[in-house]
């Protein structure tokens, strides 16, 4: 038998050393550990990456080019944010030139989606959803789990929250500089607004009151109210420091006593309402006729699509209000 010298153990030894080798390579590539380096070139290719009201981040590897909104706000906030054809599907309201403030040009979109079909909204194959928080934590995680960038913004209530939303969405998209000009735009209307109005004094500011189809509303702290802050009028509603969504009885209105009454123009709802009926039977309701507003005819309709806006749009609403109030004011 030959006798194995020093040089056939360090052949031997070679060749386990290169087995284990191997067979650790192996359990690598089975543990997922070659993954590592292409996780780090897939993070080196993010292009940006944003966080959403639900605390999720998001990250985009180039701009989303098929977006979807599912929020009347976002419709808006879109549009003016992007071309067209990065827009894949509106909500169902986007059309509707009572409450849209896009009505008129949402035809270059041609998909319309409800927040209640998913399956309607993955038809479009999005690479971005937009939804308000209001839109349900099971839809965005369904989404999600279908692979869709889904961005949730809080809804906004204020002015300054609607701005903020703007900027938000604007870096979801990829157009932060442009979100930054149209939050410009608001301030400089706004400002504008205020320029004029500011010479009003407290003691001298006209009451108002809205009144929908179902009663007065625009509690304090409502995106009415701060509509009335900015126009420097006086929100009678606020007074009462009652819920947001409450709604009032008709008796409410003479103990109020406005000086200006502001009424629906939008037929919204099932049963269709018709808001010039509607003004007659308010301006004719024997329980008005001690109202102010009534007896000096200072009733009106401000645009629903601006009054009722969480878009950039909610600032024409500020100057429809103020000129109403203050006609003497704006001769330009």
């Amino acid at each position: 038998m030959k006798k194995i010298s020093f040089s056939d153990f360090r052949f031997l030894f070679r060749i386990l050393a290169v087995w284990f080798i191997l067979v650790a390579l192996f359990l690598n590539i089975g543990t997922g550990e070659f993954s590592k380096p292409d996780e780090q070139t897939k993070e080196k290719n993010v292009l940006y990456s944003v966080t959403d009201a639900s605390g999720t981040t998001l990250k985009f590897y180039s701009k989303p080019q098929n977006i979807i909104s599912l929020g009347q706000g976002s419709d808006e906030i879109l549009f003016s944010l992007v071309s067209p054809a990065r827009i894949a599907a509106l909500t169902y309201l986007a059309d509707d030139p009572g409450i849209s403030a896009i009505a008129g040009k949402a035809s270059a979109v041609k998909g319309r989606v409800q927040t209640n079909n998913i399956e309607g909204i993955l038809s479009f194959n999005p690479d971005l959803v937009i939804m308000p928080d209001w839109g349900g934590v099971e839809l965005a995680g369904q989404l999600r789990d279908a692979g869709v960038n889904v961005y949730i913004y809080k809804t906004p209530v204020t002015i300054s929250e609607i701005e903020k939303s703007i900027l938000e969405i604007a870096a979801a998209v990829g157009e932060n500089e442009r979100g930054k000009e149209l939050a410009a735009e608001m301030e400089k209307r706004l400002a504008n607004v205020a320029d004029k109005v500011k010479a009003i004094p407290a003691d001298k500011r006209r009451r108002v009151v809205v009144l929908s189809f179902m009663g007065p509303f625009g509690a304090e702290g409502s995106t009415f109210d701060d509509i009335c802050r900015y126009a420097n009028v006086e929100n009678c509603i606020a007074e009462l420091k009652i819920p947001q969504n409450a709604l009032y009885s008709k008796e409410i209105l003479p103990q109020l006593n406005p000086d200006l009454l502001v009424l629906p123009s939008w037929d919204y709802g099932v049963q269709k309402e018709n808001p010039e009926a509607f003004k007659n039977e308010v301006m004719n309701d024997p329980a008005y006729q001690t109202v102010d507003a009534i007896k000096n005819r200072q009733v009106f309709h401000i645009t629903e699509k601006y009054m009722y806006s969480i878009s950039q749009n909610v600032v024409f609403a500020v100057e429809e209000l103020a000129r109403t109030a203050y006609p003497e004011l704006f001769n330009d």
